[in-house]
């Protein structure tokens, strides 16, 4: 683990406005392509985070543990979301 756990506060900004363009995403052009987004950038944290030094990426428990979980739960998301436009059943 690394001595700087907690992020920067930049980071946190980013992480939020990101989090609000995908909720916009889910409003504006369909909950499919805003699920598909939230997957990409999943998967992209992980490869960041694999690659980058200890600090710039927030750790959790390890650099392999974390790049793994990342990566599975945004390869789950993407092949979940062409499910995300489901018509509702009453």
């Amino acid at each position: 683990m690394g001595e700087k756990r907690v992020p920067a506060p930049a980071l946190y900004g980013v992480m939020s406005v990101w989090i609000g363009i995908v909720v916009v995403l889910a409003f504006t052009a369909g909950p499919v392509l805003a699920t598909r987004a939230l997957a990409a950038s999943m998967i992209g944290l992980a490869l960041l985070r694999m690659c980058l030094p200890t600090g710039i990426v927030p750790d959790i428990r390890g650099r392999w543990w974390d790049s793994f979980t990342l990566a599975a739960f945004g390869i789950a998301l993407a092949s979940l979301s062409s499910w995300a436009a489901m018509i509702r059943v009453d």
